[in-house]
């Protein structure tokens, strides 16, 4: 009888990866210390907001649940559109400029954030502020990528990666506090001193890298036709589900502008010499599998977070402090488990331990969609679904973005860290405008949590899927 071959992508230890594990440079731990700092401060605002959509609701009148929705839509929609631009003028005019300017444009927004006079001009200074963070996501791992030796840069990712946690766990205690002290419009005040100091720090600490020569124009119509694709899109959804109507003549136009904006930048990205996106990259199955795996398990892995915030406000009567605590033991797992798991990823299948994490994932939130009940329980029906939930996440999100990188060289590292970022943005928020679309706003019954887990739960088993899809191994495919 023969014996069947493993597949090389199943393999135990990947092929062309280094056993032995390189130096690293002090240079290169600070560097990356400072741009994790940068993620934290991104993440944490991000995050913050979740404890704050009743606080901020009720403090203007007239305001919708979508409505403030729209602040959480309207922070992924401009992080994801400006994300691959903010890459492109890192790489033009300097990666600590970039990452310097948008420490203090965040610094600016959360001012205008802190102050404004209406829901709408709230939501518009979270735009900006989106628009911030989009410029110093790119530009800090891009810093500190070329630190690394090859052999070390699944940890550096890992670790980079890690921050977004971090920043999770620290924000919902922070958030209660504020928001029983001292309001919500000091909860994104406190970013500004933040930013501020850490534009100090990095002005300090971080060296400029030497940019490449450019000889092409910006591709403007690609990020244009980016933003429109991406914001009709989410309003369809959105407003479909809650205003419009799904079949209604707006809700269908809203749709097909949304798509012919995306087919206009697909065939714009095709033919641009420096596209926003580079999708030619596509080409290599182990770029296309990996972000069609992250983009979907996007649509869930930052939505979800808003949910569970929520259920315990209007279900479990839970307090500020309560809810704040309630949802940390997420973050503080998938933050443990992200850190363990990038260094597990130098020594065994990476793409092996993302199929386990995402079969995690559709594991914690199957558990809730049969547990969820009205009558306050969180050990046995919240508690173990955060929990897992962030162990899946740490094992596979993490990991898909090493994954990708090593199916290309080092000068695309740029591009397909930005691409990674700009989907999962735009998955989540696409994941937030479903949420906001099926949660009623008359909803009294828990009929319509149950329909957004079902939701998240379809598209955790669609993802962990997709990550079986044979990719072979790095190298194969290179040009």
């Amino acid at each position: 009888m023969a014996v069947r071959p493993v597949p090389a992508a199943d393999r135990q230890v990947p092929p062309d990866r280094p056993r032995t594990r390189e130096a690293v440079s002090g240079r290169a731990w600070r560097a990356l210390t400072v741009a994790s700092l940068g993620t934290v401060l991104v993440g944490f605002n991000s995050t913050a907001t979740n404890l704050a959509l009743d606080p901020i609701q009720d403090s203007f009148a007239g305001a919708t649940a979508a409505d403030v929705g729209w602040g959480i839509a309207g922070f992924m929609i401009g992080t994801a559109a400006f994300l691959p631009l903010a890459g492109r003028l890192a790489d033009r005019i300097g990666r600590k400029l970039i990452f310097q300017s948008g420490l203090l444009l965040f610094a600016l927004s959360a001012v205008l954030s802190a102050v404004a006079p209406t829901v709408w001009t709230l939501n518009l200074a979270r735009v900006l502020q989106a628009i911030g963070g989009a410029a110093i996501l790119p530009a800090s791992l891009s810093l500190v990528l070329p630190l690394f030796p090859e052999s070390r840069r699944t940890t550096a990712v890992g670790l980079w990666s890690a921050a977004g946690p971090l920043a999770a766990g620290i924000a919902p205690g922070v958030a209660a506090v504020l928001l029983g002290t001292a309001g919500w419009r000091v909860l994104y005040f406190v970013s500004a001193p933040v930013a501020v100091l850490m534009f100090v720090v990095a002005w300090r600490l971080l060296t400029e890298l030497p940019p490449p020569e450019i000889k092409h124009r910006l591709d403007v119509i690609g990020a244009t036709a980016g933003t429109i694709g991406l914001a009709s899109l989410v309003a369809a959804i959105m407003q479909g589900g809650r205003v419009w109507g799904w079949t209604s003549p707006v809700t269908l136009a809203v749709a097909a502008v949304g798509l012919a904006a995306f087919a206009w930048f697909i065939l714009n990205s095709l033919r641009h010499p420096e596209p926003l996106l580079n999708l030619h990259l596509f080409r290599r199955r182990g770029v296309w599998v990996t972000q069609l795996a992250n983009f979907l398990v996007g649509i869930t892995s930052q939505s979800i977070w808003l949910i569970w915030p929520l259920f315990m406000f209007n279900f479990w009567d839970f307090s500020a402090f309560q809810v704040g605590a309630g949802v940390t033991v997420g973050p503080i797992v998938a933050g443990a488990s992200t850190v363990f798991f990038s260094r597990l990823g130098e020594r065994w299948s990476a793409i092996a331990l993302c199929r386990t994490g995402a079969a995690i994932q559709i594991c914690a939130v199957g558990w809730q969609v049969m547990r969820l009940g009205t009558a306050p329980d969180y050990f046995a029906e919240m508690m173990p679904t955060i929990a897992l939930f962030g162990l899946g996440w740490g094992m596979c999100v993490p990991l898909l973005n090493s994954v990708a990188l090593a199916w290309v060289e080092e000068k695309y590292f740029g591009e397909v860290s930005g691409l990674f970022n700009t989907l999962r943005y735009a998955a989540s928020a696409i994941g937030i405008a479903g949420l906001f679309a099926l949660l009623k706003e008359e909803s009294g019954s828990i009929i319509y949590y149950q329909h957004v887990l079902a939701f998240f739960l379809v598209f955790a088993i669609i993802a962990a899927v997709s990550l079986w899809i044979p990719i072979g191994r790095p190298g194969q495919q290179r040009r």
